[in-house]
């Protein structure tokens, strides 16, 4: 053991996955869900003394009582609007929110790292006023900590420094121990991590046929085909993608094509209470209608659109120049079926779309969502259903994401020449992990 740290909103483990295999010791895990809790607890907790604790604010009500001491806090922890801003930025300013919970962990346990996961839309234009009163929250405790976000996501990563296909842009908020006054003078530190932060060498290319082949090679599989509803609304829209190609030489135009739309323009009422975006696409629709009329009117009546469901009536290219659907990854979403290239997979969101294999026809399984979330092979869900499973990987933290941001941390304490920092991994030396000299070129910290 190097470290001790702790699990907040832990769900099925993806920060332990991170901490683990760099000397990490979990001492205390916090999930409210209870589905998540188990699968945790019989992934991580089989050897352990510990078990998985439930509602976090319960627990804060006696920190000192329920929560041990440990040197990194992480937590991938529901993003709550603030209500209101405030001068004074105190702890209590963000009281009402689960983000409260986790700052007075930190005022009584003080430790040394924290590492936060929240979604991109934390630092979005909704959000962002949200996300600086964090950083400013932070800095009142003593942490070091910067304004710019820390943007990554698993595709950015190589393979053998643990990134998977799957585009996944996540906010990680990383924070080291320093005080209160040297916290405020650190105010301009750059982010952890640049966007791409392995672009420097080379450009990472993914094909998510041959990755997921690699993964599941000798490993019992179970799919699931896809219906013969959704067969035949592929089939209806890759005779579509051929004749536009036909008579256009070109591929479709990558915004949604509703086919409920498509008539000429005087036949059509757009109510003045859609918004901008939507007639805009409206008006577009017709527009590529009105050029292709003639065959798209045979097209039509030949598949007899009103017999499919409202969501399989609209289509998005995003394949480009591939072969047909059939070579792309599908998605059957209710704003309609995507198709795109086959180099990574979209964002596990609690996976309520599954992803489909356009060339074997059927849903990525269970064990491959895993997989491409970054989890080891041998994780388990045990007779779990698999909806339930594929939200919990929906949910998760990618473990390689937080272990990269986590070196990164450690490398800014050893910048800030903080006594604990060439020690705190023990024998296990990021150089063994990320190439020598990684942070060099762009770990320029302005001390003033």
């Amino acid at each position: 053991m190097a470290f001790t740290f702790i699990d907040l909103f832990a769900g099925i483990g993806g920060f332990h996955a991170a901490m683990d295999p760099i000397g990490g010791e979990c001492v205390f895990v916090s999930e409210i869900d209870s589905a998540a809790s188990s699968v945790y607890s019989k992934n991580w907790l089989k050897n352990s003394d510990i078990s998985v604790s439930g509602d976090i604010k319960e627990l804060t009500k006696n920190v000192n009582k329920y929560i041990p001491n440990h040197d990194v806090l992480t937590a991938g922890f529901p993003c709550q609007p603030f209500s209101k801003s405030g001068h004074q930025l105190g702890v209590n300013e963000a009281r009402g929110t689960l983000f409260y919970n986790i700052l007075q962990i930190i005022e009584e346990k003080k430790p040394k790292i924290i590492l936060l996961e929240n979604v991109r839309n934390l630092v979005g234009p909704k959000h962002y006023k949200d996300y600086l009163i964090i950083i400013k929250l932070l800095r009142k405790l003593g942490y070091a900590v910067s304004d710019e976000p820390t943007i990554l996501s698993p595709h950015e990563i190589p393979t053998r420094f643990g990134g998977t296909p799957q585009h996944r842009d996540r906010v990680f908020i990383g924070a080291v121990k320093v005080g209160e006054t040297r916290a405020k003078e650190l105010s301009d530190l750059g982010p952890l991590l640049p966007r791409q932060p392995f672009k420097k060498y080379g450009e990472i290319i993914w094909d998510i046929n041959k990755t997921l082949n690699e993964y599941m090679a000798n490993s019992d599989n179970e799919i699931t085909k896809i219906s013969r509803e959704r067969i035949n609304a592929l089939k209806m829209w890759n005779e579509f993608l051929n004749t536009y190609r036909d008579f256009n030489n070109s591929n479709p135009p990558g915004l949604p094509l509703w086919s409920d739309y498509w008539d000429i323009r005087k036949n059509i009422k757009i109510p003045k209470s859609v918004p901008d975006w939507k007639r805009q696409f409206i008006l577009r629709n017709i527009e590529i209608y009105e050029e292709n009329s003639k065959w798209i009117n045979t097209w039509r009546k030949k598949h007899d659109l009103s017999s499919h469901i409202t969501s399989n009536r609209k289509f998005e290219w995003q394949g480009r120049n591939q072969e047909d659907i059939y070579k792309c990854l599908i998605q059957f979403r209710p704003s309609g079926i995507r198709c795109k290239e086959p180099n990574y997979v979209p964002a596990f969101v609690a996976l309520t779309q599954t992803p489909v294999l356009g060339w074997e026809k059927r849903e990525i399984t269970v064990k491959e969502a895993c997989l491409l979330q970054g989890f080891n092979r041998d994780f388990d869900f045990y007779d779990q259903r698999d909806s339930l499973s594929l939200k919990q990987i929906g949910n998760a933290v990618h473990p390689a994401s937080a272990r990269l941001v986590f070196h990164a941390l450690i490398n800014r304490a050893e910048t800030l020449k903080l006594p604990w920092a060439k020690t705190l991994l023990g024998p296990i030396k990021k150089s063994s992990i990320l190439p020598k000299n990684f942070f060099a070129s762009y770990s320029q910290l302005q001390l003033n």
